[in-house]
């Protein structure tokens, strides 16, 4: 497995150690925010909280990061990978820096118009995310193109830049619901649906979806399972997870709380959590056994784009 990282790191191009350094600035961000919240203290929830750049910090390290291993195995088109490069990881460092920039000015970063300051700041934090979401789009339909990687990376890419690209969709439906209701309710509410519906939660479920998938696609590269079985256990995984976006995003716009479940609901939660931890747990099971098969038993390691020898 460090011989395959270590291939990855090897082989990537410029737009992509572009994307890997800004991945590691925002983790260097989120753990500045994280010590800045016990040295301060503060409520964690609430518009005014250091929730808010540590949370976009760390979905920015693990999500920028993510899709600069997915450019990997695009067709090679330097210039415009990066232009796709350049847009998301200026616009999330503006993105970012904004949301922090409020909170060190202690007022909130979201749907707040009480200055002419105020109301610039969430105006561009909204052109930059455009630009994200536009990046995202491109990039996704990228990936339909021929992938250089086997079909259960192919498939576990696709169905999470898909799944990311509905997260973008969701975060915009946030500012839809909220930017109305500005001066008529709290700042804390207006990310709440109808009654009780959060929209944070399939908006966050969608976002790292692509991070999740990945990983099982590539841990299942070294087992000893032929390509057809690796395909199928992370299609079970894509779908499982699918199915949790549905339910959630369904509970959000019934205005319904994350758990206050109909019985049918609350059986499809459960069979949609088994497909998508299951295929991580007999993925395992099939880790532990190639390891203990001898070494001239077991296939080599992935190459750099997931292809074994």
């Amino acid at each position: 497995m460090g011989d395959s990282l270590l291939a990855y790191w090897r082989d990537r191009h410029g737009y992509q150690s572009f994307l890997y350094a800004i991945g590691a600035l925002f983790a260097i961000s989120a753990a500045v925010h994280s010590i800045a919240f016990f040295i301060y203290g503060g409520p964690w929830e609430g518009p005014v909280s250091w929730r808010k750049p540590i949370a976009f910090s760390a979905s920015f390290a693990v999500i920028l990061p993510s899709l600069a291993w997915v450019m990997g195995f695009l067709p090679a088109r330097r210039r415009a990978a990066w232009i796709l490069s350049a847009a998301l990881g200026t616009a999330s460092v503006f993105e970012v820096s904004l949301i922090a920039l409020q909170q060190w000015r202690g007022v909130p970063s979201h749907f707040n118009d009480a200055t002419d300051l105020d109301s610039g700041i969430f105006a561009a934090m909204g052109s930059f995310v455009g630009i994200i979401a536009v990046s995202i789009v491109v990039l996704t339909l990228w990936t339909l193109r021929p992938l250089d990687a086997p079909p259960s990376v192919a498939l576990a890419i696709r169905t999470g830049m898909v799944l990311l690209l509905a997260g973008q969709a969701l975060g915009g439906a946030i500012i839809a619901n909220g930017v109305p209701q500005v001066g008529d309710r709290p700042i804390g509410s207006l990310n709440i649906f109808g009654e009780a519906g959060v929209m944070k939660v399939p908006h966050s479920v969608a976002l790292h979806a692509l991070q999740v998938l990945i990983v099982l696609a590539w841990l299942a590269l070294f087992t000893r399972w032929d390509e057809s079985r690796r395909t199928r256990v992370v299609g079970a995984a894509c779908a499982g997870y699918s199915g949790l976006l549905l339910v959630s995003t369904f509970q959000t716009f019934s205005g319904l709380a994350p758990f206050d479940l109909a019985p049918f609901m609350g059986v499809l939660v459960m069979a949609s959590t088994a497909l998508a931890i299951g295929p991580f747990c007999v993925t395992a099971a099939a880790l532990v056994e190639a390891m203990r098969a001898a070494p001239t038993a077991r296939p080599g390691a992935p190459d750099s784009l997931g292809n074994l020898p």
